[in-house]
């Protein structure tokens, strides 16, 4: 006997009900479950039926919110993914950040459909219980190491960890390491690094369903360092007509060509980086040694949560520390229940320097006791994977 998924349509339109019901009648192992729902009744119906994913119509309710997170809350396993409206501007930050984890834009093709149950599946569950897939959406693949370096509080250095750490991580493991500026809107990394291309992850966005090596090698520029890079949007509007899972579809593609891979995910927390989360083997959260940031941070770790992130996931980095004024590190622990895993010291006139001049603090400065820091976080990170890898062979 086959497994099947369970797919509940949350809608009051017959057109998208429809819709549904063909994209999905040749898929063997997903099974639609059709119920009359209506605002009043919806919550009864998934808490009784329990479905894997939940494909919700926008316009089902005035603000969806609240349901989707009602549902992420009461039916931890349920999926959610959201039919937009063709017309009209969802906010999908606050969807996401409440618990949807898949949207697709009407109309759309069958293999869409089914691509966004695929990712909705491939996201965890609120409870961390792992079962396993049915065989059609069983996309189990060989271990990727992917980093997104990431602060609540911005200003905090997420470019010059990433940049740095990109460099360090290619020099501790001799292997291609792809740099990817997850700021779409406002990403510094080509400037950091004084790379001057009209390439982008754009370019690889209206491929996002056929992309191939070489189209992706095409597109990367190669940095005197060694690393690969992969710049952000070059302007507002082609940022914004990213939709989350071309984005999605993009960064597996990349996986599939780049052993290594480090994201400067900055410090907004929108759809766009929740994305880059969600196909993250870890989250290097950045923080300072002041109490803003330590309530930025433990702020983040409830959305965290929310979003079903384990916290293994997420690895604390200090970062400006030695200044007379900070919190001790020992503090920062105790008040945020966590472990520091790597962190750098302060000097700014050097951090200042480098960024006018393009170079990072890695290159200029070797010796210096930051790139150190950066080189000593590299190896163990490579410890790290070291561990994931041996923890999936056991497996």
């Amino acid at each position: 006997m086959t497994n099947k998924t369970t797919i509940l349509p949350i809608s009051e339109n017959p057109s998208i009900i429809n819709v549904i019901r063909t994209a999905l009648a040749k898929e063997k192992t997903l099974d639609l479950v059709e119920k009359e729902l209506n605002p009043e009744n919806v919550r009864t119906a998934v808490a009784e039926t329990q479905p894997e994913v939940v494909l919700l119509d926008y316009e089902f309710l005035t603000n969806p919110t609240d349901l989707i997170e009602t549902i992420a809350t009461e039916s931890p396993k349920t999926k959610v993914v959201v039919m937009l409206s063709e017309s009209g501007e969802p906010n999908m930050d606050q969807m996401a950040l409440s618990g949807a984890r898949g949207f697709i834009q009407q109309p759309f093709k069958s293999a869409d459909l089914v691509s966004a149950i695929k990712r909705a599946m491939d996201s965890p569950a609120r409870d961390q219980t792992s079962s396993p897939l049915p065989p059609a959406l069983d996309t189990t693949i060989e271990h990727k190491n992917t980093f997104m370096v990431f602060s609540p509080k911005g200003g905090a250095g997420t470019t010059t960890l990433a940049t740095n750490l990109a460099i360090s991580l290619h020099k501790t493991l001799n292997e291609d390491v792809l740099l990817i500026d997850g700021k779409h809107f406002f990403g510094h990394v080509a400037l950091y690094l004084n790379l001057r291309t009209g390439n982008s992850i754009s370019d690889l966005i209206m491929h996002a369903n056929s992309l191939d090596e070489r189209l992706i090698k095409q597109v990367v520029i190669r940095h005197t360092s060694g690393i690969f890079v992969l710049p952000c949007p070059n302007t507002i509007i082609e940022a914004q007509g990213i939709k989350p899972d071309d984005l999605f579809k993009v960064i597996q593609s990349l996986q599939g060509v780049f052993p290594n891979i480090i994201i400067d995910g900055g410090n907004n927390l929108n759809v766009y980086s929740v994305t880059y989360m969600d196909a993250a083997d870890k989250i290097l959260l950045l923080l300072n040694p002041d109490l803003a940031s330590m309530r930025d941070i433990r702020q983040f770790m409830q959305v965290s949560a929310s979003l079903s992130y384990p916290k293994e996931k997420i690895l604390l980095i200090l970062n400006l520390m030695g200044r007379k004024a900070d919190v001790k590190r020992e503090e920062i622990e105790n008040i945020l229940k966590m472990k520091i895993f790597g962190r750098v010291p302060a000097d700014d006139n050097l951090a200042l320097s480098c960024l006018n001049e393009g170079v990072p603090m890695l290159l200029k400065k070797p010796r210096h006791p930051i790139s150190a820091a950066f080189l000593e976080i590299a190896k163990d990170l490579a410890k790290v994977m070291q561990t994931s890898r041996s923890e999936q062979q056991k497996k």
